[in-house]
């Protein structure tokens, strides 16, 4: 069912854009950490936050994104975030232990995309406005039940008006992972962590798209 909504919200958006930035390039070369969990009946989220560690500087992104159904389902918003943090956010030096302690207000709204979509399951009427606001903080600690090797992935994954492009290499390992997003509580979830070998990550909100 997601898919087929996924569907829709590509052929209905409008042309008109409703984020000052449209592009953004990330990327990811040390530690990374993922998680993917169903917290209600209505509602979703992804994320994965990663760093980038060159020999004079260290930086950190983060992707979230969200689904949540009305209860009569009558609308479907979703949540995009993609962006540059401070290195500071997300700490832990080996993926045994990792935290995420990050405010949507460490956004840099220069090199970031943050917004709220809802389309109307009635009348399919489509808008978008700015994202929300407030934090998420989340522990990561790995249990290496399967562990994965990622030879070469090239993965598009469209949310909307939203389109992120990836190309990765990692070793990875599941996870435990528990914590806050947006002050829902998380508990478990299909966590992961581990260490992105050259990953680069596109993110275009349409018509602006990834090479």
């Amino acid at each position: 069912m997601k898919r087929l909504f996924l569907c829709l919200l590509v052929v209905l958006l409008p042309a008109a854009l409703v984020a000052q930035v449209t592009h953004v390039n990330l990327s990811q070369n040390a530690e990374f950490a993922s998680i993917s969990e169903t917290t209600s009946s209505l509602s979703s989220f992804s994320l994965s936050v990663g760093r980038n560690v060159t020999k004079t500087s260290s930086s950190a992104n983060i992707n979230f994104s969200s689904f949540t159904f009305a209860s009569d389902f009558s609308s479907l918003t979703f949540v995009n975030i993609i962006g540059a943090i401070p290195p500071a956010d997300f700490t832990g030096q080996t993926t045994s232990n990792l935290a995420l302690n990050f405010s949507t207000a460490d956004l840099d709204p220069t090199s970031s995309i943050s917004q709220t979509c809802v389309l109307d399951l009635i009348t399919f009427t489509f808008t978008c406005g700015a994202g929300p606001t407030g934090t998420i903080s989340l522990t990561f600690a790995a249990n290496n039940a399967q562990r994965t090797q990622v030879l070469a992935l090239e993965e598009v994954v469209t949310v909307g008006n939203l389109t992120t492009r990836t190309h990765s290499r990692s070793d990875n390992g599941t996870a435990t992972a528990q914590g806050t997003v947006f002050g829902t509580t998380v508990m478990g979830g299909s966590a992961l962590v581990g260490v992105s070998r050259n990953r680069s990550i596109c993110s275009a909100i349409a018509p602006d798209t990834c090479p």
